[in-house]
């Protein structure tokens, strides 16, 4: 049993005070008589006086009276009894793992990871074993993982080995999203650079902050016996980087000397002796920039077929451009109500028009006109949201800066349909799968008054992830020999801006959350404890009569 207003027992000295005043307050009462020769004659020769304490102690209302007031002041002390554990979380840890988490944070050539992670520390150890909900943005998967660990568990397990992945998903949008989701619980968002906007006041910012000395690669990729490199040096980069490229032997294909100094950017075609096969390794050489994350990239060589895609309807010039941008496609647009051939084509994209009827495949849908699996459109229209699940596998397609977006049409979903983006209220991106069938449905156009998506850089970077998902590689043809295209791309190490620490108004806040989820397993005895002070008092009016 717990006590909720404990400093409310200090009213049991009433107790004791019921008590003396019983002994020692005058208990006689007046008597009206003819004579006080007659009052003499009842006493007798006897004492006249106060009753004996003994007398006294034995009075019913006395005891009542103590009884009263025990039940008052401890009604009022509020008494109460744990119902459950509290086991919902009492804070989200969103941790930033991107790259550049392990960039320098300052001349001292300390990570910004460490210094972060001294920050989490010292809010964490305050927490016990309290429960918190974590989030990694990304795990070692290059998925965001979300767990409930409690704050000792998290300082044992994860701490030391909260590194960083090399990858462009970004963590605030994350962060976010667990904010509106949860106005009500604190939301620690461990980062680098502190965010330029500004965030909810449930998010607490624990940044290291610094500056970038980075020299790195931004995209390299391979095109027959063409390697496309491109690479970038900050002004105040340590010097210039030598560029080497190395096959799966470690054996030096190609060299350039000074390929990039501080303060440029620089993108070549090299032309690689022979045919390349296997992997490639391509290297930027130089003094230590504090990231070297992105100064080397790893290339797979592999045989894959070209996708194949019926695009139709009256699709605008950037869907297309868009399905042929993702790399081993071969796009064929055709109008609304041409029927694929079997065998000839892997996924169908229907733009504004219905689905062939005979297409069992995987699909794609752009504004479909008519119902399609659980996917219903209604005659309204709302605004719409650009909110990402981030829990569906496209999610970290659609990590890039929002677009603008105008009113779309509403559309009704079955269960069965899963919300990518938006919400289920208005959804704007929705997948499902029948019979291991995958299929994908966006529910707006891209016609310039309705959103600028098609002219922002995450359009081809949705398709490109999308078509992947929709049509895995190992269930494509082997028509012809393409190249992978490295993971670097990111701009990572350049990243640069000022820290933040909210850590003492995160601890307060999750402290109150604590108390609040303390208290939320709580069941008050008080109305008990009332309900039996009424009794006393009704039975001390009866004893009184």
């Amino acid at each position: 049993m717990e006590l909720l207003a404990p400093w409310s027992l200090m009213g049991l000295v009433l107790v004791p005070a019921v008590f003396l005043w019983g002994l020692l307050a005058p208990r006689g009462r007046r008597v009206v008589v003819g004579s006080l020769l007659l009052w003499k004659r009842a006493l007798g020769d006897g004492p006249a006086g106060k009753p004996s304490a003994r007398v006294r102690l034995a009075d019913p209302l006395l005891w009542l009276d103590a009884v009263l007031v025990l039940l008052v002041v401890v009604a009022l002390a509020r008494p109460a009894v744990r119902t459950a554990a509290p086991l919902d979380p009492v804070a989200t840890l969103v941790i930033d793992r991107t790259a550049s988490m392990g960039a320098w944070a300052g001349a001292e050539r300390d990570r910004r990871a460490d210094r972060a992670r001294a920050m989490m520390s010292d809010v964490l150890g305050a927490l016990g074993d309290a429960p918190i909900r974590l989030v990694l943005v990304p795990d070692d998967s290059n998925a965001v993982l979300a767990e409930r660990v409690t704050a000792e568990e998290f300082q044992r397990r994860f701490v030391r080995t909260c590194g960083f992945v090399l990858a462009s998903r970004d963590a605030l949008p994350v962060a976010l999203a667990e904010a509106s989701g949860n106005p009500d619980l604190p939301i620690l968002y461990v980062t680098d650079v502190a965010p330029r906007e500004k965030v909810p006041e449930n998010v607490y910012v624990l940044a290291a902050g610094g500056e970038s000395r980075n020299v790195g690669l931004r995209r390299v990729a391979v095109r027959g016996d063409w390697l496309l490199v491109s690479a970038r040096a900050a002004p105040d980069a340590p010097g210039s980087c030598d560029l080497r490229v190395c096959d799966a032997m470690s054996r030096p294909l190609a060299t350039e000397r000074a390929f990039v100094s501080p303060g440029e950017t620089v993108e070549r075609n090299l032309l690689l002796p022979g045919a390349a096969g296997g992997k490639l390794a391509v290297i930027l050489d130089g003094p230590d920039d504090g990231f070297p994350e992105d100064n080397q990239a790893q290339l797979a060589l592999e045989q894959a077929g070209p996708l194949r895609i019926l695009l139709v309807g009256d699709a605008p010039a950037a869907m297309s451009r868009a399905l042929a941008a993702c790399g081993d496609t071969a796009v064929v647009e055709s109008p609304a109500g041409t029927a694929p051939r079997a065998g000839e084509v892997d996924l169908v994209v229907a733009y504004a028009s219905a689905l062939p009827a005979e297409w069992k495949g995987p699909a794609a849908l752009v504004l479909p006109p008519e119902g399609a699996g659980p996917v219903r459109p209604t005659d309204q229209e709302a605004p719409a949201e650009w909110r990402v699940a981030v829990d569906h596998p496209l999610a970290d397609a659609l990590y890039l800066e929002p677009p603008r977006l105008g009113p779309v049409r509403r559309y009704a979903l079955d269960p069965s349909a899963r919300v990518v983006l938006g919400t289920p209220d208005v959804p704007l991106i929705v997948t499902w799968e029948a019979s291991g069938v995958r299929r994908l449905a966006v529910l707006f156009g891209f016609d310039e008054p309705a959103t600028d998506w098609a002219r922002r850089a995450g359009f081809p970077v949705f398709w490109r992830r999308a078509l992947d998902w929709l049509v895995p590689r190992d269930a494509r043809g082997t028509a012809y020999r393409t190249f992978g295209v490295s993971l670097t791309g990111s701009d990572e190490g350049f990243q640069a801006g000022p820290g933040r620490d909210d850590s003492k108004a995160a601890v307060e806040a999750i402290r109150g959350s604590i108390e609040a989820r303390r208290r939320a397993t709580l069941a008050d005895l008080w109305p008990y404890l009332a309900a039996a002070a009424v009794v006393a008092l009704l039975a001390r009016a009866r004893v009184a009569k």
